[in-house]
């Protein structure tokens, strides 16, 4: 248990800034960020009863694990200014998956469940 925490804490927030910091020193990351389209992201977090997302262009497929990699919810019909549910899970953190075209990953974003 002990070692799936350290993972899970270098996963979600070591590893990332790690990046951050060296993207400062170099251009190479904001050049590799640049090509990648609009910013997506979940919205209200922390939820409650649904989420939305800032932008649906190209998004196909919205999957939510939870923090072991157990699939929790799939919505498959994306449109604009569409809220889903997900007032059924159980308080905690998950992760949201937004799908593009032939399951291509375009974002992975944390979510707080409350």
């Amino acid at each position: 248990m002990k070692h799936y925490l350290l993972f899970l804490t270098l996963v979600l927030f070591i590893i990332p800034k790690a990046i951050g910091q060296n993207a400062a020193k170099s251009n190479w990351y904001s050049v590799a960020t640049a090509d990648r389209g609009p910013a997506l992201e979940v919205f209200p977090n922390p939820a409650t009863s649904h989420i939305g997302l800032t932008e649906s262009q190209g998004v196909h497929k919205v999957v939510i694990y939870n923090l072991v990699g157990s699939q929790m919810k799939n919505f498959d019909e994306i449109t604009p200014d569409k809220r889903y549910y997900v007032g059924d899970l159980p308080r905690g953190m998950y992760l949201v998956q937004i799908l593009g075209e032939k399951n291509k990953v375009l974002a992975t974003k944390r979510m707080q469940k409350q």
